[in-house]
Protein backbone atom coordinates (compact mmCIF):
# COMPACT_ATOMS: atom_id res chain seq x y z
CA UNK A 1 0.00 0.00 0.00
CA UNK A 2 2.64 2.54 1.01
CA UNK A 3 4.79 1.49 -1.67
CA UNK A 4 2.21 2.30 -4.53
CA UNK A 5 0.96 5.65 -2.54
CA UNK A 6 5.27 6.55 -3.48
CA UNK A 7 4.93 5.35 -6.74
CA UNK A 8 1.91 8.01 -6.98
CA UNK A 9 3.35 10.56 -5.36
CA UNK A 10 6.64 9.93 -7.36
CA UNK A 11 4.72 10.28 -10.47
CA UNK A 12 2.76 13.56 -9.48
CA UNK A 13 6.26 14.76 -8.75
CA UNK A 14 8.00 14.05 -12.19
CA UNK A 15 4.63 15.73 -13.42
CA UNK A 16 4.88 18.96 -11.72
CA UNK A 17 8.91 19.16 -12.49
CA UNK A 18 7.95 18.42 -16.04
CA UNK A 19 5.31 21.02 -16.25
CA UNK A 20 7.52 23.85 -14.36
CA UNK A 21 10.63 23.56 -16.46
CA UNK A 22 8.61 23.33 -19.22
CA UNK A 23 7.07 26.72 -17.88
CA UNK A 24 10.87 27.96 -17.38
CA UNK A 25 11.73 27.17 -20.98
CA UNK A 26 8.69 29.06 -22.71
CA UNK A 27 9.32 32.30 -20.08
CA UNK A 28 13.44 32.32 -20.90
CA UNK A 29 12.65 31.69 -24.90
CA UNK A 30 10.00 34.36 -24.51
CA UNK A 31 12.13 36.79 -22.71
CA UNK A 32 15.01 36.93 -25.71
CA UNK A 33 12.70 37.32 -28.09
CA UNK A 34 11.06 39.86 -26.44
CA UNK A 35 14.70 41.64 -25.86
CA UNK A 36 15.58 40.37 -29.59
CA UNK A 37 12.37 42.38 -30.74
CA UNK A 38 12.93 45.54 -28.63
CA UNK A 39 16.51 46.07 -29.19
CA UNK A 40 15.41 45.82 -33.26
CA UNK A 41 12.56 48.32 -32.35
CA UNK A 42 14.78 50.38 -30.76
CA UNK A 43 17.33 50.39 -34.08
CA UNK A 44 14.44 51.17 -36.46
CA UNK A 45 13.01 54.12 -34.32
CA UNK A 46 16.84 55.71 -34.77
CA UNK A 47 16.77 55.10 -38.60
CA UNK A 48 13.39 56.58 -38.64
CA UNK A 49 13.45 59.30 -36.55
CA UNK A 50 15.07 61.86 -38.83
CA UNK A 51 12.87 60.90 -42.25
CA UNK A 52 9.82 61.14 -39.88
CA UNK A 53 10.95 64.75 -38.82
CA UNK A 54 11.71 65.72 -42.00
CA UNK A 55 7.93 64.38 -43.31
CA UNK A 56 6.49 65.97 -40.70
CA UNK A 57 8.10 69.79 -40.87
CA UNK A 58 8.00 69.77 -44.90
CA UNK A 59 5.12 67.53 -45.57
CA UNK A 60 7.36 65.20 -47.73
CA UNK A 61 7.57 61.53 -47.07
CA UNK A 62 10.75 59.68 -47.73
CA UNK A 63 11.23 56.36 -48.84
CA UNK A 64 12.67 55.31 -45.81
CA UNK A 65 9.14 55.26 -43.99
CA UNK A 66 7.71 52.14 -45.83
CA UNK A 67 6.34 49.99 -43.51
CA UNK A 68 6.42 46.23 -43.96
CA UNK A 69 6.64 44.65 -41.06
CA UNK A 70 4.67 44.31 -37.55
CA UNK A 71 8.62 45.43 -35.95
CA UNK A 72 8.37 48.70 -38.46
CA UNK A 73 5.28 49.17 -37.71
CA UNK A 74 5.58 49.18 -34.04
CA UNK A 75 8.84 51.43 -34.02
CA UNK A 76 6.84 54.19 -36.24
CA UNK A 77 3.89 54.44 -33.75
CA UNK A 78 5.88 54.54 -31.16
CA UNK A 79 7.96 57.40 -32.49
CA UNK A 80 5.17 59.23 -33.78
CA UNK A 81 3.32 58.73 -30.80
CA UNK A 82 6.61 60.49 -29.25
CA UNK A 83 6.25 63.31 -32.10
CA UNK A 84 2.75 63.99 -31.33
CA UNK A 85 3.66 65.28 -27.91
CA UNK A 86 6.45 67.99 -29.28
CA UNK A 87 4.45 69.23 -31.73
CA UNK A 88 2.05 72.40 -31.19
CA UNK A 89 1.69 73.85 -34.94
CA UNK A 90 -1.68 72.47 -36.87
CA UNK A 91 0.10 71.01 -39.87
CA UNK A 92 2.53 68.93 -38.17
CA UNK A 93 -0.81 67.52 -36.30
CA UNK A 94 -2.27 67.18 -39.74
CA UNK A 95 0.68 65.15 -41.15
CA UNK A 96 1.17 63.29 -38.29
CA UNK A 97 -2.82 62.61 -37.71
CA UNK A 98 -2.91 61.49 -41.83
CA UNK A 99 0.62 59.53 -41.78
CA UNK A 100 -1.58 57.77 -38.66
CA UNK A 101 -4.49 56.83 -40.69
CA UNK A 102 -3.04 56.13 -43.66
CA UNK A 103 -0.06 53.20 -42.04
CA UNK A 104 -1.71 52.45 -38.62
CA UNK A 105 -5.04 51.45 -39.14
CA UNK A 106 -5.03 47.66 -39.33
CA UNK A 107 -2.64 47.60 -36.53
CA UNK A 108 -4.38 49.58 -33.82
CA UNK A 109 -7.65 47.78 -34.77
CA UNK A 110 -5.97 44.32 -34.28
CA UNK A 111 -4.55 45.85 -30.83
CA UNK A 112 -8.45 47.26 -29.79
CA UNK A 113 -9.54 43.80 -30.14
CA UNK A 114 -6.44 42.03 -28.08
CA UNK A 115 -7.74 40.47 -25.08
CA UNK A 116 -4.83 41.78 -22.63
CA UNK A 117 -6.11 45.44 -21.22
CA UNK A 118 -2.59 46.67 -21.14
CA UNK A 119 -2.71 46.09 -24.96
CA UNK A 120 -5.95 47.79 -25.55
CA UNK A 121 -5.17 50.65 -23.46
CA UNK A 122 -2.46 51.23 -25.60
CA UNK A 123 -3.89 51.19 -28.43
CA UNK A 124 -6.56 53.90 -27.51
CA UNK A 125 -3.83 56.15 -26.23
CA UNK A 126 -2.56 56.25 -29.97
CA UNK A 127 -5.92 56.85 -30.95
CA UNK A 128 -6.07 60.17 -28.54
CA UNK A 129 -2.55 60.83 -30.07
CA UNK A 130 -2.77 60.94 -33.20
CA UNK A 131 -6.59 61.66 -33.39
CA UNK A 132 -7.62 58.74 -35.65
CA UNK A 133 -11.10 59.61 -36.42
CA UNK A 134 -11.27 56.30 -38.03
CA UNK A 135 -11.39 54.74 -35.62
CA UNK A 136 -14.90 56.11 -34.34
CA UNK A 137 -17.02 53.01 -35.27
CA UNK A 138 -14.52 50.45 -33.80
CA UNK A 139 -14.88 52.35 -30.52
CA UNK A 140 -18.42 52.05 -30.19
CA UNK A 141 -18.47 48.22 -30.59
CA UNK A 142 -15.56 48.72 -27.87
CA UNK A 143 -17.39 50.99 -25.68
CA UNK A 144 -20.68 48.19 -26.10
CA UNK A 145 -18.65 45.89 -24.66
CA UNK A 146 -19.24 44.16 -21.30
CA UNK A 147 -15.99 44.52 -20.74
CA UNK A 148 -14.77 47.38 -21.38
CA UNK A 149 -12.97 48.29 -17.62
CA UNK A 150 -13.21 51.26 -16.41
CA UNK A 151 -10.06 52.72 -17.19
CA UNK A 152 -11.19 52.04 -20.62
CA UNK A 153 -14.32 53.88 -20.57
CA UNK A 154 -12.42 56.92 -19.05
CA UNK A 155 -10.31 56.97 -21.96
CA UNK A 156 -12.84 56.51 -24.40
CA UNK A 157 -14.50 59.74 -23.06
CA UNK A 158 -11.39 61.72 -23.36
CA UNK A 159 -11.46 60.60 -26.92
CA UNK A 160 -15.01 61.65 -27.51
CA UNK A 161 -14.23 64.79 -25.75
CA UNK A 162 -11.24 65.33 -28.43
CA UNK A 163 -13.52 64.25 -31.51
CA UNK A 164 -15.93 66.34 -29.91
CA UNK A 165 -18.97 63.62 -30.35
CA UNK A 166 -22.60 65.60 -29.76
CA UNK A 167 -23.71 63.03 -27.26
CA UNK A 168 -21.14 64.11 -24.61
CA UNK A 169 -23.06 64.82 -21.73
CA UNK A 170 -25.49 61.72 -22.40
CA UNK A 171 -22.40 59.77 -22.34
CA UNK A 172 -21.14 61.43 -19.32
CA UNK A 173 -24.36 60.50 -17.44
CA UNK A 174 -24.67 57.27 -18.39
CA UNK A 175 -21.20 55.82 -17.67
CA UNK A 176 -20.81 52.14 -17.54
CA UNK A 177 -18.87 52.52 -14.35
CA UNK A 178 -19.87 55.11 -11.41
CA UNK A 179 -16.96 57.84 -12.12
CA UNK A 180 -15.37 59.87 -9.01
CA UNK A 181 -15.50 63.66 -8.76
CA UNK A 182 -11.94 63.15 -9.78
CA UNK A 183 -12.62 61.56 -12.25
CA UNK A 184 -15.12 63.85 -13.70
CA UNK A 185 -13.01 66.62 -12.51
CA UNK A 186 -9.91 65.08 -15.01
CA UNK A 187 -12.45 64.95 -17.48
CA UNK A 188 -13.98 68.40 -17.48
CA UNK A 189 -10.46 70.20 -17.46
CA UNK A 190 -10.07 69.28 -20.95
CA UNK A 191 -13.26 70.52 -22.43
CA UNK A 192 -13.27 73.47 -24.84
CA UNK A 193 -15.69 76.02 -23.96
CA UNK A 194 -18.34 75.46 -26.43
CA UNK A 195 -18.31 71.50 -24.99
CA UNK A 196 -18.71 73.16 -21.23
CA UNK A 197 -21.33 75.49 -21.33
CA UNK A 198 -23.80 72.62 -22.50
CA UNK A 199 -23.13 71.34 -18.26
CA UNK A 200 -23.64 74.42 -17.29
CA UNK A 201 -27.20 74.80 -18.77
CA UNK A 202 -27.85 71.45 -17.86
CA UNK A 203 -26.01 71.64 -14.29
CA UNK A 204 -29.65 71.34 -11.94
CA UNK A 205 -30.23 67.99 -13.77
CA UNK A 206 -26.84 66.43 -13.16
CA UNK A 207 -25.79 63.97 -10.27
CA UNK A 208 -24.40 65.75 -7.54
CA UNK A 209 -20.72 64.52 -8.43
CA UNK A 210 -21.05 65.87 -11.76
CA UNK A 211 -21.88 69.65 -10.25
CA UNK A 212 -19.28 69.19 -8.08
CA UNK A 213 -16.80 68.34 -10.20
CA UNK A 214 -17.96 71.44 -12.63
CA UNK A 215 -17.69 73.92 -10.10
CA UNK A 216 -14.00 72.22 -9.73
CA UNK A 217 -13.45 72.83 -12.84
CA UNK A 218 -14.92 76.46 -14.00
CA UNK A 219 -12.63 77.42 -10.53
CA UNK A 220 -9.35 75.40 -11.63
CA UNK A 221 -9.95 76.46 -15.49
CA UNK A 222 -10.07 80.10 -14.30
CA UNK A 223 -13.53 79.95 -16.42
CA UNK A 224 -14.45 83.87 -16.10
CA UNK A 225 -17.50 84.00 -18.43
CA UNK A 226 -19.24 81.24 -15.81
CA UNK A 227 -18.75 83.81 -12.63
CA UNK A 228 -22.51 85.04 -12.73
CA UNK A 229 -23.23 81.58 -12.44
CA UNK A 230 -20.74 80.76 -9.37
CA UNK A 231 -22.90 83.58 -7.85
CA UNK A 232 -26.36 82.14 -8.43
CA UNK A 233 -25.05 79.37 -6.95
CA UNK A 234 -24.27 81.39 -3.65
CA UNK A 235 -27.95 83.00 -2.99
CA UNK A 236 -29.53 79.55 -3.83
CA UNK A 237 -27.54 76.80 -3.96
CA UNK A 238 -27.50 74.90 -1.42
CA UNK A 239 -24.96 74.75 1.66
CA UNK A 240 -22.34 71.96 -0.31
CA UNK A 241 -22.53 73.97 -3.66
CA UNK A 242 -21.97 77.38 -2.34
CA UNK A 243 -18.68 75.99 -0.37
CA UNK A 244 -17.69 74.61 -3.43
CA UNK A 245 -18.76 77.71 -5.23
CA UNK A 246 -16.69 79.95 -3.10
CA UNK A 247 -13.97 77.51 -3.09
CA UNK A 248 -13.92 77.96 -7.22
CA UNK A 249 -14.33 82.06 -6.44
CA UNK A 250 -10.99 81.70 -4.27
CA UNK A 251 -9.15 79.97 -6.92
CA UNK A 252 -10.22 82.37 -9.46
CA UNK A 253 -8.91 84.97 -7.10
CA UNK A 254 -12.07 87.33 -7.89
CA UNK A 255 -13.21 90.01 -6.04
CA UNK A 256 -16.99 89.07 -4.35
CA UNK A 257 -18.62 92.25 -2.64
CA UNK A 258 -18.28 93.25 1.02
CA UNK A 259 -21.95 92.51 1.38
CA UNK A 260 -22.02 89.13 -0.24
CA UNK A 261 -19.27 88.00 1.62
CA UNK A 262 -20.75 88.56 5.28
CA UNK A 263 -23.91 86.75 4.24
CA UNK A 264 -21.84 83.99 3.92
CA UNK A 265 -19.11 84.99 6.96
CA UNK A 266 -21.83 83.95 9.17
CA UNK A 267 -23.17 80.71 7.38
CA UNK A 268 -24.16 77.60 9.64
CA UNK A 269 -21.31 75.81 8.00
CA UNK A 270 -17.95 75.97 9.44
CA UNK A 271 -16.50 75.01 6.18
CA UNK A 272 -18.87 77.99 4.32
CA UNK A 273 -17.46 80.37 6.84
CA UNK A 274 -13.70 79.35 6.26
CA UNK A 275 -13.83 79.78 2.38
CA UNK A 276 -15.31 82.53 3.08
CA UNK A 277 -12.54 84.24 4.72
CA UNK A 278 -10.08 82.79 2.23
CA UNK A 279 -12.33 85.16 -0.39
CA UNK A 280 -11.47 87.55 2.26
CA UNK A 281 -7.91 87.90 1.76
CA UNK A 282 -8.30 89.31 -2.04
CA UNK A 283 -10.22 92.57 -0.39
CA UNK A 284 -8.70 93.07 2.26
CA UNK A 285 -10.67 95.98 3.83
CA UNK A 286 -11.02 97.31 7.14
CA UNK A 287 -14.83 96.93 6.46
CA UNK A 288 -14.16 93.17 7.08
CA UNK A 289 -12.42 93.70 10.33
CA UNK A 290 -15.58 93.40 12.86
CA UNK A 291 -16.44 89.91 11.10
CA UNK A 292 -12.98 88.43 11.00
CA UNK A 293 -12.88 89.38 14.89
CA UNK A 294 -15.74 88.01 15.53
CA UNK A 295 -14.43 84.63 13.87
CA UNK A 296 -11.69 84.57 16.20
CA UNK A 297 -14.27 83.21 18.54
CA UNK A 298 -15.57 80.59 16.20
CA UNK A 299 -16.49 77.02 17.40
CA UNK A 300 -13.67 75.46 14.44
CA UNK A 301 -10.13 75.65 14.60
CA UNK A 302 -10.07 76.11 11.03
CA UNK A 303 -12.32 79.25 11.05
CA UNK A 304 -10.68 80.91 14.01
CA UNK A 305 -6.88 80.07 12.71
CA UNK A 306 -7.68 81.32 8.74
CA UNK A 307 -9.35 84.74 10.86
CA UNK A 308 -6.74 85.12 12.45
CA UNK A 309 -4.24 85.10 9.01
CA UNK A 310 -6.55 87.43 7.60
CA UNK A 311 -6.75 89.90 10.16
CA UNK A 312 -2.91 89.92 10.37
CA UNK A 313 -2.88 91.07 6.58
CA UNK A 314 -4.86 94.11 6.79
CA UNK A 315 -3.08 96.89 7.45
CA UNK A 316 -3.97 97.34 11.09
CA UNK A 317 -4.30 93.46 11.60
CA UNK A 318 -0.96 93.60 14.52
CA UNK A 319 -2.39 95.87 16.16
CA UNK A 320 -6.06 94.26 16.20
CA UNK A 321 -4.23 90.64 16.95
CA UNK A 322 -2.31 92.02 19.85
CA UNK A 323 -5.64 93.64 21.77
CA UNK A 324 -7.42 90.38 20.78
CA UNK A 325 -4.55 88.60 22.76
CA UNK A 326 -4.70 90.98 25.80
CA UNK A 327 -8.18 92.00 26.32
CA UNK A 328 -10.36 89.44 24.44
CA UNK A 329 -12.60 87.49 26.90
CA UNK A 330 -12.90 84.05 24.83
CA UNK A 331 -9.37 82.30 25.57
CA UNK A 332 -9.42 80.07 22.24
CA UNK A 333 -9.71 84.06 20.61
CA UNK A 334 -5.99 84.84 22.31
CA UNK A 335 -4.49 81.75 22.22
CA UNK A 336 -4.77 81.81 18.44
CA UNK A 337 -3.86 85.61 18.70
CA UNK A 338 -1.34 84.68 20.46
CA UNK A 339 0.31 82.19 17.95
CA UNK A 340 -0.37 84.02 14.71
CA UNK A 341 1.28 86.80 16.13
CA UNK A 342 4.63 84.85 17.07
CA UNK A 343 4.14 83.61 13.57
CA UNK A 344 4.30 86.87 12.22
CA UNK A 345 7.11 87.34 13.96
CA UNK A 346 9.12 84.97 12.85
CA UNK A 347 8.21 84.84 9.11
Amino acid sequence: MYSRELFYFTVVLVVLLVILSGLCLYLMIKKVNDNKNRKQIDQLKEEYQLPLFHFLQEGREAEGLTVRSPLQTRALVELLAGFSKMFASEDIQERLQGFAEEHFQPFILSQIGHRRWSIRMNALYWIQDFKMKSMVEPLKKLHGSKKVSKAEEMQLLKIAVLFDEKNLVERLTETKHELTEFEYSLLFHSFREDQFRPLVSAFEELPEVMKFAIIDSIGVKNRMEHVSFLKKLLDTGGSELRVRALKAVVGMEFYLDIPTLSVHLSADSWQERLMAIKACEYIRSTELSPALQALMSDPSFYVRSQAAQSLLRLENGEALLREIAVHAEDGYARDMAEQWLERGAVS
